[in-house]
């Protein structure tokens, strides 16, 4: 495994509101992270100070081993970004955009360009200011994927997509991005859309990451556990990796993590009536991890 980008001990402050607070994470070669969080939590923050649009308070961020400063854009030619809203300047058609972008980029693929334009049935002789937003967010993914970044950044991109173009990009666009080497950073709070493209699952809360794991070792190891007992069992459940407990009566939900078969055995000390284990899906592990 490569590691193509590391974030160590980040930290962000807007006045007295804490934004992220010593933020790690480390992004290998050709995997598909998937960040999650709720609004405000810190998402499009981490992407700017990544992109050197903002300083961080504090820690720093290595590039193939090498640190980078605030100032510092050499490394900005080999990293694409995507974001929810595509600005440019309208008065040019796709082509001169696509020309006058082309000059920034020494590994631009013009070939790509034409297939990504026929692909997403653009025609390059639009004006931009002719172009819907759907559009232009198609444009924005042509800029960026043309530009054949080592590392993609993506921050909710796709909400104004049409549903062939979303279910194109995020099933098979991805896919072919990540096989060819290309490292993808996803940070979303639409859960549904990342569950079959992600490698690695991180969460952040109050601009925290509170979880890094390698997402299908993670749904594997997350269990929800229906428990009914002829007394009530709060309180009583005593293992680590409880994340959730819902109690109702004599009937318990726990969400746990990571489940083995040793806590499996201490619940079935306490003798409940019925015990039903389930796996959960991405949207009930965010839930349960965020809440």
């Amino acid at each position: 495994m490569n590691e193509v980008l590391r974030i160590s001990n980040l930290s962000k402050s807007f006045g007295k509101t804490k934004v992220l607070q010593d933020f790690n994470l480390t992004l290998q070669k050709g995997k598909v992270y998937g960040l999650l969080g709720k609004n405000g939590e810190g998402k499009t923050t981490l992407i700017r100070i990544i992109m050197g649009v903002i300083p961080c308070d504090q820690g720093e961020i290595a590039y193939k081993n090498e640190k980078i400063s605030f100032r510092g854009d050499s490394y900005k030619r080999e990293i694409g970004f995507i974001a929810e809203e595509s600005i440019f300047y309208s008065w040019m058609s796709i082509q001169e955009l696509l020309s006058f972008n082309a000059s920034f980029y020494p590994k631009w693929n013009t070939r790509k360009v034409d297939e990504y334009l026929d692909r997403l049935s653009l025609d390059k002789k639009t004006r931009i200011r002719h172009l819907s937003r759907g559009m232009k967010l198609k444009l924005g993914l042509i800029v960026t994927l043309a530009s054949e970044p080592e590392i993609l950044l993506l921050d909710d991109p796709t909400s104004g997509l049409d549903v062939p173009t979303r279910h194109d990009f995020l099933k098979e666009i991805i896919k072919e991005l990540s096989e060819a080497g290309t490292t993808i950073l996803f940070c979303t709070h639409i859960v549904h859309e990342i569950e079959g493209i992600i490698d690695n699952l991180g969460i952040l809360k109050f601009g925290r990451l509170i979880l890094d794991e390698d997402f299908h070792e993670l749904k594997d190891s997350c269990k929800r556990v229906l428990l009914t007992s002829d007394e009530s069992l709060e309180d009583k459940i005593k293992i680590d990796g409880i994340i959730t407990e819902k109690v109702n009566g004599n009937q318990s939900e726990l969400v746990v993590y990571p489940w083995t078969e040793e806590k499996k055995q201490v619940i079935e000390n306490l003798k409940p009536t019925s015990m039903e284990i389930k796996p959960l899906n991405l949207e009930e592990i965010f839930i349960s991890f965020a809440s």
